[in-house]
């Protein structure tokens, strides 16, 4: 998908019975604008309206396969697309088939533009409607600066139709507009990302922060990111969309909804095999640097399973794209206050990820994914998976990040450090211990735009990424399959997150219903938004581990004079999942001192919890 892309689609839907035809036709954005007669999609850089005064509906007039005359005389579906941008933009007219079609495409005679043929004639292509099982590219150009083109569509059926085609049979299409202007002349890149430089769509505005957290709206043609010195891009989502401001300009807080920073893609060198089923007692630290080459996806995927050998990062190629923007905060709900803070709902309309705000808490895995997926639904947002957290935990031990255990979030306040590194685990007893963890003081703490702030993000500086060690934990989206291979909703019909699925411990939680799987709950979504691990009752069974999660891989596990189970790197807590506890959790929790860590890793049921929130991507 092509670099600032907009999708837009209209419904056509045309049945077929023995001899009566019935046809209806609508505007469908995805972005979920309103439809008037005249539906007008907008942004900063195009227009694209679809005319629906001018004869706009796809009406088959006889109530039988017709001739091309015929059908010419049809009136047209007429879409206008108006190129506002100082560059060019490129498009492409597609007709993408839905799966409830059982009429051949070669009965289906297409006129777009002056072009008359079949259907089945057109070129094939990707495809971008949901649902859809082919696409077909009717036209693609370009549109100049400031020029407008126009777009005719008819379809009928034709008259050498068998009888057999013309009964009992459906026609189920979308048509999507695919719009990309081109780059800016002049644009900055970095080599060493080798064409992974960040994609920005429209509603992200690049941004550089100054080292007092000061944001300014960046000039694409002068540097404002650079990995080789770990300063990663940031990118914001305005509250007022409406609002532009000039390069170098400051952008005040109180229009920054949400802040994002780009994880470019690449490969790195596998570290370990993770092939772990056991404990195994070896206390040497493994931490050391990751190997990582910056790639674009018209390169070869890189397909190492072992030790050594090289691989494309999962968490680009599950979504094939040059990168994914994530939250550079937890997730807050609201206007960040600490009383309002705890939210089990979907509401994506709450959403905000923003400094010294308090973490949203207290929502299930279910709410919260869906709360994700419905906030950007344009920049394909969803809940963090757990190979895309481990992505960011790469890369930030990797040169071009802090390489070191990143400092621990000891409130629930967001972009916040820990004056001192804790010094050892959470026992519950030791005063002096564990003063720089489970506290709200905000004399032992530092906030992100302070010297002692930047050691709690990835970076080492203020371009990282914050909350990843500590604060509240994070539910990702991780989910331990049952015996049937399907996801799991949870331990039992009273703690679970949400999901429709099968139950680890019915029986549990003092649970007398019998009921051993959620029926009622939300579906999982498509595949591609979750990481999906074999089913086991063990929980340090770590050979399950997906390789770049940043689980099995870690190796050396083992358990501490706590009595908590641990990995050689940094000492973080390293748990995996078990039929009681399906869902993973990243980070740890203020409370878990030298346990917590951008390498933590346990498990969970998905029930919401007043110490657990989550984490938004954008990816597309």
């Amino acid at each position: 998908m092509k670099n600032e892309k907009k999708i837009i689609g209209i419904g056509i839907f045309l049945f077929v019975f023995v001899i009566l035809v019935i046809s209806s036709s609508y505007a469908y954005w995805r972005f979920q604008k309103s439809q008037l007669n005249a539906n007008v999609i907008s942004s900063k850089c195009f227009d694209l309206t679809f005319d629906e005064t001018r004869g706009s509906d796809i009406t088959l007039l006889k109530t039988y396969p017709i001739s091309e005359e015929e059908g010419q005389k049809t009136s047209p579906y007429i879409a206008k697309l108006v190129n506002k941008c100082d560059n060019d933009l490129t498009y492409h007219f597609n007709l993408e088939i839905l799966s409830a079609t059982t009429l051949k495409e070669e009965f289906v005679k297409v006129q777009f533009q002056n072009e008359l043929k079949f259907l089945n004639l057109f070129s094939s292509t990707d495809i971008y409607v949901k649902g859809a099982k082919k696409a077909y590219e009717l036209e693609n150009g370009v549109i100049g600066a400031h020029e407008t083109k126009e777009f005719q569509l008819r379809l009928w059926l034709d008259q050498n139709a068998p009888a057999e085609e013309a009964m009992s049979k459906v026609f189920d299409s979308k048509v999507s507009v695919v719009a990309s202007y081109q780059d800016y002349r002049g644009k900055y890149t970095e080599d060493i990302l080798n064409g992974a430089d960040p994609v920005l769509a429209d509603g992200l505005v690049p941004v550089t922060i100054a080292e007092d957290g000061t944001v300014n709206k960046a000039n694409l043609e002068m540097e404002w990111y650079r990995y080789q010195n770990k300063r990663w891009a940031n990118a914001v989502i305005l509250v007022d969309e409406n609002t532009s401001y000039q390069n170098g300009e400051v952008i005040p807080e109180s229009n920054i909804e949400s802040y994002f920073v780009w994880i470019p893609r690449y490969r790195y060198q596998i570290l370990d095999d993770g092939f772990y089923t056991e404990l195994s007692q070896n206390s040497v630290s493994r931490a050391s640097e990751i190997a990582i080459v910056f790639e674009n996806r018209d390169v070869k995927i890189s397909s190492g399973k072992r030790k050594g050998e090289w691989l494309t990062h999962p968490a680009f190629t599950s979504f094939d794209v040059n990168g994914m923007w994530v939250g550079k905060f937890e997730t807050s709900y609201g206007d960040g206050s600490y009383e309002d803070s705890q939210k089990n709902e979907i509401a994506p309309e709450k959403v905000q990820i923003k400094p010294n705000v308090a973490s949203w808490r207290g929502i299930n895995v279910a709410n919260a994914f869906q709360t994700s997926y419905q906030y950007q639904r344009n920049l394909d947002s969803h809940m963090m998976k757990n190979t895309e957290w481990g992505a960011v935990a790469y890369l930030s031990h990797s040169k071009y990040g802090i390489q070191d255990s990143v400092r621990l979030n000891n409130t629930f306040i967001t972009g916040v450090a820990a004056l001192k590194e804790p010094t050892c685990g959470y026992t519950g007893n030791n005063e002096e211990c564990n003063k720089y963890s489970n506290t709200f003081l905000e004399s032992l703490s530092a906030h992100y735009n302070t010297s002692t702030g930047y050691l709690a993000s990835t970076t080492g500086n203020i371009t990282g990424i914050y909350d990843m060690s500590g604060g509240a934990w994070e539910y990702v989206m991780g989910v331990m399959a049952d015996k049937n291979g399907r996801p799991m909703s949870g331990r039992s019909s009273q703690v679970h997150s949400g999901f429709s699925g099968s139950l680890g411990c019915p029986t549990c939680d003092s649970d007398t219903s019998g009921i051993t799987e959620i029926t009622n709950g939300i579906d999982f979504p498509e595949s591609k938004y979750y990481d999906l691990y074999g089913y086991n009752e063990n929980t340090l069974v770590y050979n399950r581990r997906l390789l770049g999660d940043a689980t099995g891989e870690l190796g050396g596990f083992m358990k501490n004079e706590w009595n908590r189970y641990i990995s050689s790197w940094y000492q973080d807590h390293a748990e995996f999942l078990k039929h009681w506890y399906p869902f993973f959790f990243r980070s740890g929790l203020i409370s878990y001192g030298t346990g917590a860590g951008i390498f933590f890793f346990s498990a969970t049921s998905g029930l919401g919890n007043s110490g657990g929130s989550y984490r938004i991507v954008l990816a597309y």
